[in-house]
Parts: C-alpha cells; structure tokens; sequence
C-alpha cells in the first residue's frame, strides 16, 4: 500500500465540507468607534480563550465606512508571532461581532482530521483508520494562504506522509487536502 498511497494521494486534491473552523464572541461598543471596540473585544482574554490561542496583542482596525447594522470591516492581530485577521460585523443596539478568519479550533481540527480520512478511504478505496491524520492537538492559525501541514500516516508501513490543508472557508469548514509526499 506505501507505492499506491504515494502515487495516488500525492496528486490528490479534495474538496470537503462541514468543518466549522472559527471561533467569535460580540461585545457592545457604546460610547467607542467601532474600530476602537473591536481592538479591545480582539485583545480580551475571553477571544483567546475561545479560540485556543495565547493571547492576543497589537490588533489593528480601521473604521468601518459607515455606521450601519450589517457593515463588517478587517482587523488583525498578533499571538505568538502570528498574525491572525477578523471579520468585525456591526450589528444593532451598537453591538459588534468578531470572528477569525484564519484559525481552526481544537474541536475543528479534531472534525477536519476525521472527514479527510474518511474522504481518502472513500475516493481511492484506502482503509486508513480514522486517526490516521494527526494535525496537532492545539488551534492552528492558518497561514498566508490558509494553509497547514498535517501528517497522515500508513500504519501497515508506519510511513508519515505530508498532507497540505487548504482551508477555503473558516465558516463553513470547506477545505482541500493534498497529499504532497513523505514526511523529512
């Protein structure tokens, strides 16, 4: 299984759905800008909690360019040394909502490892176990191109390949995994 694995997976590409990959909370802004709250709503303690990331500094909004309800505008931040980028949306009663665009929670990455073994088995007629992809055990915050790199593993052979996760949309979990060869 190791050469059909290799041959077939590396030039595997497939999309999948029904993985939620984010994390929000809403705050109320009376009295601020709405860039301003949504600084402070970024950098609260209870956005990293949700999101599972250390905690989140220099977050950086613009003003929306008009005040009303279903107006949404970007922010980002750092964590660790990675940026991470918002959706900020204005919503009634001077209320915002946040949400990342670039992170998959633990709970996701747990849902995203299940569904694309579960898709390699059913599209090449694999019989990888379940826990075969291993993405980490701690939210990822996606890079540049809403990529990570996960490892699957043959367990006849005990062979670790990478597999390239594309993440194409946080809110719905749709993504690509591709795998591009043996692991170094």
């Amino acid at each position: 299984m190791p050469r059909r694995l290799s041959f077939v997976a590396m030039f595997l590409l497939l999309g999948l759905g029904s993985v939620a990959c984010s994390g929000s909370v809403d705050f109320s802004f009376g009295g601020q800008t709405p860039a301003d709250a949504a600084v402070d709503l970024i950098e609260g303690e209870a956005m990293a909690q949700r999101l599972g990331v250390a905690p989140i500094t220099g977050a950086l909004c613009q003003d929306p360019v008009d005040d009303q309800v279903g107006t949404t505008f970007s922010c980002t931040a750092d964590s660790a040394g990675e940026t991470i980028n918002f959706e900020v949306l204005l919503e009634e009663d001077e209320r915002i909502f946040a949400g990342p665009t670039n992170v998959v929670d633990t709970v996701a990455l747990s849902r995203l490892e299940t569904v694309a073994v579960q898709s390699l088995n059913s599209a090449n007629g694999f019989t990888l176990p379940v826990d075969a992809m291993e993405c980490g055990d701690e939210s990822v915050i996606l890079d540049s191109n809403m990529q990570m790199t996960c490892a699957l593993t043959d367990p006849p052979t005990g062979v670790v390949f990478d597999a390239l996760v594309t993440v194409n949309d946080t809110d719905t979990g749709d993504f690509n995994v591709a795998i591009i060869g043996e692991a170094e």
